[in-house]
């Protein structure tokens, strides 16, 4: 009975740590990066969040903010475009 109250209670706090590391990235971000993020749709801040770097650990909270940086100098209707270029063309693979 231990046993899967332990493993449960283990894949619950795995699952909350992404989130926890997103909300701590988000406290850092300026009042433009925050609005840059809020117009890109759900699943693109999904995969903003979900980033990882080249040693695959997750991405910091100063890429993250760099990569909306360079967003915000695009019309809000062209981000998602902008982002996916960058996604496709730019940045490494996250396979």
């Amino acid at each position: 009975m231990k046993f899967p109250l332990l493993a449960a209670f283990l894949s619950l706090s795995m699952l909350m740590a992404p989130i926890g590391h997103a909300d701590e990235c988000n406290t850092k971000l300026t009042a433009q990066q925050r609005a840059t993020l809020a117009s890109l749709t759900p699943d693109d801040q999904q995969t903003l969040a979900k980033m990882k770097m080249r040693n695959g650990s997750p991405a910091t909270c100063e890429f993250r903010a760099g990569l909306l940086d360079m967003l915000a100098n695009h019309p809000a209707e062209d981000r998602t475009k902008a982002f996916h270029y960058l996604l496709k063309n730019t940045l490494a693979s996250q396979d």
